[in-house]
Parts: structure tokens; C-alpha cells; sequence
């Protein structure tokens, strides 16, 4: 037995002729009588009564359509919920940040998230250092993660998504503290409070020289 003859059987039930369902299945009627014999023979049971104007279904043949609606209801739900799987629009999701995107970024996702794509499942950990959400993303136990470069993993793929200011907190007392910009080279051989996050960004920065520090309000 295949599918196609329960889709076979469903059609000849609901039209009660072989005609029109051979018109609504696309073939012509001997091979489908055919089909409907097989099946029939296959189960060991009548399924219809013909007659030459009408079909119509008997006990079994009522209690086996219901089960064939069932069957390919089914098989289709599953074909649609593998497409939507594939495209993305269902299955889980796990979303990791580091703190300061936890609650600038991640609020305005989570809703976002939860209007575009509603059958998907989202889990979000907050408050992690960026190393943790590498090793994360590394192992599968992260799907995404909100967290800030550098990343010298080959197995991670970075995307920018915005740009910060950057400041430099100094005491009013210090030599520095009157300037109105500062560059990375301005801080060479001053003591530095860092991120726990083993000062990653902060030490890139010290390597690139690329950033200027701007005197806030």
C-alpha cells in the first residue's frame, strides 16, 4: 500500500464516481478502478459498492476513510512543518548576549522575534562575557550570540549590527581629564580598570589604535 492509493480511495469517496475523481486526481478511470481493487484486495475488505451510476461507500469503507483523512492529513502537516523548519519560520532558537545587550538589544529582539516569527522557540541567556559566549557558540549550545569583537574563531561568522560610543572615565584630578578628545595612544602606560571579560576589547583597541575617545556632557 501506498499513499497514493489512500489519496486514490479519498477522492472516489468524496466525488461517489469514478469519473470525476479520476478528473480531480489527473488520470484516466481504468487505472484508478484498478488501484481502488488493489487496495481493496490489499485489505481484504469491500470498501465501496458501485453501481453504474453512483458509488458509495460501505460500513469499512466509511470507518477506513476517516482513517485515510487522518493518515494524509498528517503526512502533510509534516511536509509543511519540514518547510517552515527549513525556511525558519519554526523550531528553537537560542539567543546569548553580553550584558550591556541584554538590556539595550535584547528587549526590542525578543518582540520583534515574537511578531515575525511566532512558531519558533525562543530562549535567550543574558549577561554572559564574550569568551563564554564563543565556547557557546562553538559547542551548539548557542545558536546566535549579541556580544562584541574581537572573535578570533574561524568556526564563528561576525555580522555588525551597530556601532558605540566609546569613553574613558578619568578622576577630575587627572593630567588627561581637560581634554576634549583622547586617542588609544593618549592611555599608553596609564593603569586601566577592565572588563572582567579578560579586557578583550579593550586590548584590541590598544593594538589597532583605531579609537578616539570623546569628552562627554
Amino acid at each position: 500500500m501506498e499513499l497514493r492509493h489512500l489519496r486514490y480511495f479519498v477522492a472516489v469517496a468524496e466525488e461517489r464516481h469514478f469519473g470525476r475523481a479520476a478528473v480531480r486526481l489527473h488520470m484516466a478511470q481504468p487505472p484508478l478502478s484498478t488501484q481502488i481493487r488493489h487496495l481493496e484486495t490489499e485489505l481484504g475488505v469491500a470498501l465501496l459498492t458501485r453501481t453504474t451510476r453512483r458509488v458509495e461507500l460501505t460500513d469499512a469503507g466509511r470507518a477506513y476513510l476517516a482513517r485515510a483523512r487522518e493518515l494524509l492529513a498528517a503526512v502533510d502537516d509534516a511536509g509543511l512543518e519540514a518547510q517552515r523548519i527549513a525556511a525558519g519560520l519554526s523550531g528553537r532558537l537560542v539567543i546569548g548576549c553580553v550584558g550591556s545587550a541584554t538590556y539595550t538589544l535584547l528587549p526590542g529582539l525578543a518582540r520583534r522575534l515574537r511578531e515575525d516569527l511566532p512558531g519558533v522557540d525562543v530562549t535567550f541567556r543574558g549577561e554572559l562575557l564574550v569568551p563564554d559566549l564563543v565556547e557557546a557558540l562553538l559547542s551548539g549550545a548557542l545558536d546566535v550570540a549579541l556580544l562584541r569583537p574581537p572573535v578570533d574563531e574561524p568556526g564563528v561568522v561576525l555580522r555588525p549590527l551597530r556601532r558605540e560610543r566609546v569613553v574613558v572615565a578619568l578622576p577630575d584630578v587627572h593630567p588627561l581629564a581637560g581634554r576634549a578628545e583622547l586617542d588609544v595612544e593618549d592611555l599608553r602606560g596609564q593603569d586601566l580598570i577592565a572588563h572582567p571579560g579578560r579586557g578583550r576589547s579593550v586590548m584590541s583597541a590598544f593594538r589597532t589604535s583605531s579609537i578616539s575617545f570623546l569628552r562627554g556632557s
